[in-house]
């Protein structure tokens, strides 16, 4: 009996591992009946890369077959990746809407201490409105200074990971924080903002994470809920926030649907935020940012990390 060379038990340990692959890849198919299948749902782009390097491997065994199975498991999740590059259609430009805004979104995680690079990364950014998730009685306190650039606020600080609060400049009319019907009663903010005559609804959402039966539902309720809450809003609308979801799940594209919103990652590519402390290939893209037929979007990008375990977005939109 031959005794095994390093590459033939590398190549036997990647071959189990292309095996899980592919039940993963199955599993994430049928996310929509079931908690734990979508979970599967949401590593496409890893699930991608491994695929890719198993079929390199399998070339180098010179195994064609095994390759080119590998390579259209790749594909399988790579394309609804890949399609969010595709540019939105009928995408608005900046001409047609003369009022600019930037929004600076952030789930700030109710433990994390850091509050002074949240500050610095607001006075960076000078953002017109910011929405945050996850404050409590001491984030609001640390916060305080903010007011004095941004008077028009509101906030519902939880220690449960789900308070929420949004500040703005002195161009906005109003903050509000309100409820859905949701198990939780996890509150969402909404501001009105005025610029150049011509007003913008912000809204800051967060839903349950679905790591249980029935927090998934729960979370496939409330943004159910939300999207119905949304169609009746007129004019230009901006919603962002922490959704515990990805692009490529049947629930995220109801959403978009249900809602009548254009999902702000099309035609960019998705931008991972969670967890903010990983290597940038293993994070997925919780934090969204959806916005009306009459709003265009200028720029978004993630911010620094600022120890959450979330990175923040900013967005910059024309309206």
């Amino acid at each position: 009996m031959k005794p095994l060379t390093p590459f033939t038990r590398f190549h036997g340990l990647a071959e189990a591992a292309a095996f899980l692959g592919v039940l993963f890849t199955l599993a994430g198919l049928l996310g929509r009946y079931a908690w734990f299948l979508e979970l599967f749902t949401h590593f496409k782009l890893q699930l991608a890369g491994c695929f890719l390097f198993y079929a390199c491997l399998e070339l180098a065994a010179r195994r064609h077959r095994y390759a080119a199975a590998s390579l259209t498991l790749a594909a399988i999740n790579a394309i609804p990746v890949l399609l969010l590059l595709l540019p939105s259609p009928s995408r608005a430009t900046a001409h047609e809407h003369p009022a600019h805004l930037r929004i600076l979104q952030a789930n700030i995680l109710t433990s994390n201490t850091n509050s002074p690079a949240l500050i610095a990364l607001i006075a960076r950014e000078n953002p017109d409105v910011v929405v945050l998730k996850e404050p409590d009685e001491r984030w609001l306190r640390e916060l305080a200074p903010l007011t004095n650039r941004y008077p028009v606020f509101a906030a519902a600080p939880r220690e449960d990971n789900f308070g929420a609060a949004i500040y703005c400049k002195t161009n906005a009319r109003s903050a509000d924080i309100f409820q859905l019907s949701d198990p939780e009663e996890t509150p969402s903010s909404l501001a009105r903002v005025v610029v150049g005559g011509k007003t913008l609804t912000v809204i800051g959402a967060h839903t349950l994470a679905p790591y249980t039966g029935y927090l998934w539902r729960g979370r496939n309720s409330f943004t159910r809920e939300l999207a119905e809450t949304l169609r009746k809003i007129d004019g230009p609308l901006v919603v962002t926030g922490d959704f515990n979801n990805t692009p490529w799940t049947a629930t995220f594209r109801a959403f978009l649907t249900a809602s009548g919103l254009r999902d702000s990652s099309q035609g960019r590519g998705a931008l991972p935020t969670w967890p903010a402390s990983a290597f940038p290939l293993v994070r997925i893209p919780l934090d969204h940012c959806f916005h009306s037929d009459d709003v265009s979007i200028l720029a978004k990008r993630t911010g620094p990390d600022i120890g959450s375990d979330h990175l923040p977005l900013i967005i910059d939109v024309a309206f």
